[in-house]
């Protein structure tokens, strides 16, 4: 159910390297469409930041929008499926299975995606269920390399002012992706999802440690060039992190997602399950058991796929480093020696990406 193979990234333009060494059932009725097209310029929605374009609504957000960066989410979005199994991690995969079942009553299946970038999560899941409905919204929209399925929607809106547009238990499975960082209440968004699900509809998160890890899965602490096992990584990480608090003082909130689910729980609105993984993955093929004779070919390509979107994770968070007040020149001396790093494997690294899943209670 959810070991199809990795796919090429959606949104991947073609040409690009690597810089180191189904269901018989009727598609959805409605078709493929941007809802921003017909009332909102595209200009509107987004503008240039230190030679990027990020989006022009939510001034909390400053992670680029444009074509470099979607490109290089769809490559951390071919990782998370090689690393989780699938699109969504095994635990979930019975309760996603159940939601997504063709419904009896005539109307068809809905499936949000909340951030949902350059789009690969929705055009994959848009292709695994043909006869459900896949919306993805997001603050700008995605820069599609081709036609979206028929049965996908997507919609610029700021999930900061709440989902009562999708209508009050309409939707089979929510899922959000790195985005807390530009949420201003994390909790209410949690709660707004729970309005929006059908009864048995699953909400999944997914989230990376805004940390790096060293060898033995310990958080980094060395941030200065004089002190023992400093990594440039971790400078450019460490300080990207402080700028985005200084946006957002929630940017963190997904520490909290299982805490506050299990609270919901117990404030009236209730989840048949919940529960919590860590899926830790090595930046770049470096462990022994990714080096030696028995290779875990699958837990290899997850890491070669962190590598290379890690390569350029420091030009990603350049508008964050640069809106904090550090110097450009600094800066861009941060992300040349990160980039020298990941590229030669000096560092031995892991990443950390927490998902969480949830079953409204009913059905």
């Amino acid at each position: 159910m959810q070991d199809e193979a990795p796919s090429e990234p959606s949104g991947l333009a073609s040409g690009s390297g690597f810089p180191f060494g189904n269901a018989e059932t009727p598609l959805s009725p409605r078709a493929s469409v941007y809802s921003y097209a017909s009332s909102i310029d595209k200009h509107f929605v987004i503008r240039e930041l230190y030679g990027r374009m990020v989006n022009n609504t939510n001034e909390h957000y400053v992670i680029p929008a444009d074509g470099e960066e979607h490109g290089r989410e769809a490559v951390l979005h071919e990782m998370l499926k090689v690393a989780m199994g699938g699109l969504y991690i095994r635990q979930a995969a019975p309760a996603v299975y159940r939601a997504l079942t063709p419904r009896r009553d005539g109307d068809f299946n809905t499936v949000l995606d909340i951030g949902c970038g350059g789009g690969s999560w929705v055009i994959d899941m848009a292709q695994l269920y043909p006869h459900a409905e896949v919306v993805g919204m997001d603050l700008t929209p995605p820069n599609l390399l081709s036609s979206a399925p028929e049965n996908t929607r997507f919609e610029c809106d700021d999930a900061n002012y709440g989902l009562s547009q999708y209508g009050a238990e309409s939707v089979d499975v929510v899922h959000i992706r790195g985005l807390s960082v530009g949420i201003k209440d994390y909790y209410n968004l949690l709660k707004e999802a729970y309005a929006i699900l059908r009864p048995a509809g699953v909400l999944l998160t997914v989230d990376c440690d805004l940390l790096a890890y060293d060898e033995n899965r310990q958080p980094l602490t060395s941030v200065n060039e004089d002190e023992p096992g400093f990594l440039w990584m971790n400078r450019l990480l460490v300080n990207a992190y402080q700028g985005l608090i200084k946006c957002n003082p929630s940017a963190d909130a997904y520490r909290h997602t299982l805490t506050w689910l299990k609270e919901m729980g117990e404030n009236g609105n209730s989840w048949e399950e919940c529960g919590e993984l860590a899926v830790w993955v090595p930046l770049g093929p470096w462990t022994e058991e990714l080096q030696g004779e028995r290779v875990d070919g699958r837990e290899s390509l997850a890491a070669q796929l962190l590598q290379l979107a890690f390569w350029k994770i420091g030009v990603a968070l350049r508008p964050v480093l640069l809106t904090s007040g550090h110097p450009e020149e600094i800066v861009d001396r941060w992300i040349q020696e990160q980039e020298a790093e990941v590229g030669e494997m000096k560092a031995k690294l892991y990443f950390k990406w927490i998902c969480t899943w949830a079953v409204k209670k009913g059905g």
